[in-house]
């Protein structure tokens, strides 16, 4: 099997340490203080590109939205070789292939998030609803477009489903009433792009 080199573009800045999932046992876990703490929450982010690909980065404010592609640093090496999981570290769930998951743990653990952009400081973009930790090496970044990136008619598994709910229970479970009234709640079935048979 070829193997080849990733050279990172750039890494990422924040006050986020801990990965919301991580490996734990040959599975993967979930931190719930930090489900219960933040919930919906979206993190403001730095990008800081690294200077040699600053001009890589021309064009960028001209989009609202951007897919970060970046390394989950964290996870260890030995963790490659696990091919299921319980989605979401949640033991309830039925395990099922790293593949139909997204799982950080993974044979390349690259991982994919949507980001709003929000500001560009010369070789640096900040963002928000990054789910990068603190000094993720960032690996690409592409602009976020509709009519690839949100494709109509989208089916999701049930226990994805499932999964959201467990994630709002947390976070309702952790905040006061006051708090939880008041925190974003977002419904994945309400998705225009979600198929019918599967809208509320």
């Amino acid at each position: 099997m070829k193997e080849f080199n990733i050279r990172p573009i750039g890494i990422v800045k924040n006050e986020v340490d801990i990965e919301i999932l991580r490996y734990a046992n040959k599975d993967i876990e979930l931190d719930h203080k930090r489900i219960k703490s933040t919930g919906h929450e979206f993190n403001t982010s730095e990008i800081v590109i690294y200077d040699e690909y600053l001009e890589c980065l021309d064009g960028i404010e001209d989009f609202s939205h951007l897919m970060i592609i970046y390394w989950t640093h964290k996870t260890p090496d030995h963790s490659r070789n696990i091919k299921k999981v319980h989605p979401a570290g949640l033991k309830s769930m039925p395990i099922k292939g790293i593949f139909a998951t997204r799982s950080p743990v993974r044979p390349n653990p690259i991982a994919l998030s949507s980001a709003r952009l929000l500001e560009r400081k010369d070789n640096t973009i900040i963002v928000e609803g990054l789910d990068a930790i603190n000094e993720s090496p960032v690996i690409d970044i592409k602009p976020h477009l509709p009519s690839y990136d949100s494709p109509l008619n989208v089916k999701i598994a049930d226990w994805m489903y499932a999964i959201a709910e467990q994630f709002k229970e947390l976070h309702e479970n952790g905040k006061d009433n006051k708090e939880s009234s008041e925190s974003p709640q977002f419904d994945m079935r309400s998705h225009p792009c979600i198929c019918d048979d599967q809208k509320l």
